[in-house]
């Protein structure tokens, strides 16, 4: 019997114990929860108080909230790049292909009039070989968009001259200067060569 009693005691001397320490804990993690929680210091605050807080945390939070609907699109920077790239590739005279995003640098090959620098360093084309492509495209000017290109990328980047007006039949349509076939070659036109390489102009004007 006083050995059950010992085994009795133990037992209960144990679950004393795992209750003390829980209890402890929970102690512990009150006075934590005193010392470092602000809702807890915020409840403990008069009521009146209570709500001024709160306005003023919301105030401040719809003074820096951006609505969904009025942030900038996750695609607009890559659309930026797109347009700006389009835009100086018409400048400087780089044929579409040879973009960054249409044409890896293993597959370029020399176009003429293209002024990138893989077209300008090409040494795969024989140097009278690119004369004579320009010789013919000044004679004929549909050379390069009938025969030099392939029909699959037949398109308004392969023009010289496309019109931008609304109204494409109108006499006084304007035109915008694409891709210059002849550009960089001994056949390039002198007042484009003047403007594309940033030369001086002098205007005159006619005395009335």
């Amino acid at each position: 019997m006083n050995h059950k009693k010992r085994i009795q005691n133990i037992q209960k001397s144990k679950k004393r114990k795992q209750i003390d320490k829980k209890r402890k804990l929970r102690i512990q993690k009150y006075q934590k929860m005193i010392q470092t929680d602000l809702n807890f210091f915020i409840k403990s605050l008069p009521y009146v108080i209570q709500n001024k807080i709160y306005i003023l945390s919301f105030r401040n939070f719809w003074r820096g909230y951006v609505p969904i609907t009025a942030k900038t699109p996750s695609w607009l920077s890559h659309s930026n790049y797109v347009k700006n790239t389009l835009w100086e590739a018409q400048l400087n005279n780089i044929h579409f292909l040879h973009l960054p995003f249409n044409t890896l640098p293993e597959n370029k090959k020399w176009i003429m009039g293209c002024q990138c620098e893989f077209c300008k360093n090409d040494d795969e084309v024989d140097f009278v070989e690119k004369h004579i492509h320009y010789l013919i495209q000044y004679r004929n000017p549909y050379y390069f968009p009938d025969n030099y290109i392939e029909k699959e990328s037949s398109s308004d980047w392969n023009e010289y001259l496309v019109p931008i007006s609304p109204h494409p039949l109108d006499e006084d349509k304007i035109l915008k200067k694409v891709f210059d076939p002849l550009c960089g070659s001994y056949k390039e036109n002198y007042t484009s060569k003047r403007l594309r390489e940033g030369g001086k102009f002098e205007f005159s004007y006619p005395i009335m």
